[in-house]
């Protein structure tokens, strides 16, 4: 007879299995039965746009052990054969493991000394945050030219600091990447490469990337022992998104890509017109040359970057006129808060004529859809703006084109004038503490914001559901507001949460996860002098957002200091277990051997605090100026007139064998706490900079007194997958 749950229709039990991860569904419902089996596959082998399912590797709070010990020997039961050929998609995400490191052997087992792919019809894999090793290039190659259709593959921001590694018996290994990295390179844009998609960050990229490096490394006559076998070119690429920091670098790559149908560039920051002069740039800009015949099947293009000078404008404009053959041409630009000597073509009025002269290719007969969103710090009147508008309606070509359905908002808190082409909810102009509008651009699929600490803040979040139903994380700037009635900075942003302190406490989030309190996270000193009234204001709003989420995953912010004064200050306002949900962690916490007595120990605060309110938590990044221990072992300094040189005769002792002895022995004491403390972590990473005598200390002391974990250790990173 059969139960009534196995009368529920496919399309149920599909809504049902898509809510469960595919290691949730593989432990708890495989083998139940063959319909159950089934549906599991047809759930992990869904690729789609807006959904791509598989073996998603993130977020999953494994360890270590649950991974290697229990995880590969159940994917390799011949009863999982039919799991294993269903996977189409894969995803490694080296924010919360060293995973990225592991590739190998969850994409291969060992059968009479010949590497098997466990997933024979694996098309698609995606790498974020990846630290590349040899293995893994040379895992990448062989993916690449023989199993993949579409490969995204972020790197680690520090990955290319360390390729150039300047401890001289480091060089050899770091130098041995490097040499496998560029092979990599130059296969992806090769005929040895049978990827169709291809997302590639390389944006921090420095110096590896010099221009005569970059010339050899996408020239034929390279040294690379495949380019006798395969063309210098991709015979299959056709949708590209590279995130890059040098225009030459997409001058070179552009030859090798003849296939491209789609090309979406995002630069770093600037356009980096570097080395080449200015004037073999305006040379080039008078020039008629075009790549259709180098990229003939190109249509649609989209550049996402910040201009500074006109220098770069002629560049902009040069590359607009080698892409004119394009049908969708998508703009992405901004400009600097600072004003240069050099920019006239910023200081020009922001209208139609301004768009078609800087941001359109001279001849623009192919062009069939132009979407743009340009930011520019300018200070306006109110009744310009309704100008600007007006200037595309009269204009003919916006006209005839049917683009004369220009937006213009001005922001007066930063002086900033946002014009744009795409559709925007007009509920959106009400609140004035978006910090950027560029999220207009992507209107109405918006996943992310960012918001100033603004008097009309609580208006904008009891919408917040509303106007963004698709945004997860939200970035909140809390130290660098501005007002345009110059109000007191305790005051306006304490008044939301006075005065409508009803309203506030009944905003609740449902689709908020993530929340960032703080410009930017670095490894610059994180310890701040402030009113004790200013930190207590902070804390209330910080309370307050903390507490709005219904489930809180992730949390960063950027002074851990901040957080003890929401506990010190403003407890009653946290609501209970606010933070218990949260699985991932990333704070900046001050330098243990720098600063005042009070700053050097905060870090002490920092397991006491986790345990308490985060007892859940999987993942946690730190942010250190310096040493990885976040104990100190400093003695007290008097705050006399001799502090200074107190803390450089520290300072001096910090390299002693004795003193390495030391912050190994707190190092150790602060990991062991940190684990016992917390049942549920699995992975520490930490950022900061230490004396290359340390890193061997450190490495052994984690072997030691955890063997059945993965680690890496160099002078700027930490990492402990337990």
């Amino acid at each position: 007879m059969m139960s009534p749950l196995e009368t529920l229709p496919n399309e149920v039990f599909i809504i049902i299995f898509s809510h469960l991860s595919w290691l949730e569904m593989l432990t708890s419902l495989w083998s139940l039965n063959n319909r159950i089996n089934n549906l599991i596959c047809s759930i992990v082998s869904m690729n789609d746009s807006k959904r791509k399912s598989g073996l998603i590797m993130k977020d999953l709070g494994l360890s270590y052990n649950e991974c290697h010990s229990r995880l590969l020997p159940l994917l390799d039961h011949s009863s999982l054969l039919p799991f294993c050929s269903s996977i189409r998609h894969m995803c490694f995400d080296g924010r919360n493991s060293i995973d990225c490191d592991s590739i190998c052997e969850w994409m291969f087992f060992q059968k009479n000394d010949k590497k098997i792919l466990r997933f024979p019809n694996l098309k698609s894999l995606t790498i974020t945050q990846c630290y590349l090793s040899e293995s893994l290039t040379q895992s990448l190659s062989v993916l690449v030219q023989d199993q993949l259709d579409e490969l995204t593959l972020a790197c680690d921001i520090d990955m290319f600091n360390d390729l150039d590694y300047e401890i001289p018996r480091l060089q050899s290994k770091y130098g041995k990447l490097k040499k496998l990295f560029k092979y990599f390179l130059r296969e992806l844009f090769s005929s040895r490469s049978r990827l169709t998609y291809l997302r590639l960050d390389i944006g921090r990229c420095q110096d590896v990337y010099l221009i005569d490096q970059c010339i050899k490394l996408f020239s034929p006559s390279s040294q690379n022992p495949v380019s006798n076998k395969f063309l210098p070119y991709s015979t299959t690429l056709c949708r590209l998104y590279i995130h890059i920091r040098y225009t030459y670098i997409l001058e070179h790559i552009i030859k090798h890509v003849p296939s491209l149908e789609q090309l979406t560039i995002k630069f770093n920051r600037t356009l980096h017109i570097a080395p080449p002069s200015i004037s073999f740039i305006e040379k080039s800009s008078k020039s008629n040359e075009s790549w259709f015949n180098k990229v003939p099947k190109l249509r649609y293009f989209s550049l996402k970057t910040i201009i500074l000078n006109d220098l770069e404008f002629t560049y902009l404009k040069w590359l607009l006129n080698n892409l004119n053959h394009v049908e969708k041409l998508k703009l992405h630009l901004g400009s600097d808060i600072i004003k240069q000597a050099d920019q006239d073509i910023w200081e020009s009025p922001i209208d139609a004529n301004f768009v078609q002269r800087h941001c359109l290719p001279d001849i623009i007969n192919k062009i069939i859809y132009f979407d743009f969103f340009i930011s520019c710090h300018i200070r306006l009147q109110p009744i310009d703006v309704e100008n600007v508008v007006n200037s595309f309606k009269c204009h003919p070509l916006f006209v005839s084109r049917q683009w004369a359905n220009i937006k213009c908002f001005y922001n007066p808190i930063v002086s900033c004038l946002h014009l744009f082409s795409t559709y925007v909810n007009p509920t959106l102009r009400f609140y004035n503490g978006l910090v950027t509008h560029s999220y207009l651009f992507h209107w109405p699929n918006i996943q992310y914001i960012a918001i100033d600490l603004h008097p009309s803040l609580y208006v904008f979040l009891q919408q917040l559901d509303e106007i963004f139903s698709c945004v997860s994380p939200i970035k909140v700037y809390t130290e660098n507001y501005r007002s345009c009635e110059e109000l007191d900075f305790q005051s306006s942003l304490a008044e939301p949460f006075k005065v409508c302190l009803s309203k506030v406490e009944d905003i609740h989030f449902r689709n908020i996860t993530k929340l960032k309190f703080g410009n930017a996270f670095t490894s610059i000193g994180y310890a701040s002098n402030e009113s004790t009234e200013r930190s207590k204001e902070r804390a209330r709003v910080l309370a307050h957002l903390i507490s709005m989420p219904l489930q809180l995953k992730d949390l960063l912010v950027e002074n851990f200091k901040w957080l003890l004064h929401v506990i010190a200050y403003t407890l009653d306002h946290l609501k209970k277990n606010a933070l218990s949900t949260v699985r991932y962690a990333e704070f900046g916490i001050p330098s243990c051997n720098l600063g005042s007595n009070e700053s050097a120990y905060i870090g002490k605060h920092l397991v006491p605090f986790l345990s308490i309110y985060m007892p859940n938590l999987h993942s946690l990044h730190l942010w250190r100026p310096d040493d990885f221990p976040w104990t100190t072992i400093r003695p007290d300094i008097p705050n006399t007139c001799f502090r200074m040189n107190s803390i450089r005769r520290w300072i001096r002792s910090l390299t002693t064998p004795e003193s390495i002895v030391q912050h190994v022995s707190i190092f150790e004491q602060d990991l062991c706490q940190l684990v016992e403390q917390l049942k549920h972590f699995v992975f520490l990473h930490i950022r900061g900079d230490i004396n290359h005598q340390k890193v061997e200390a450190y490495q052994a002391m984690v072997q030691n007194r955890f063997p059945n974990s993965r680690s890496f250790v160099n002078t700027s990173k930490f990492s402990l997958w337990l």
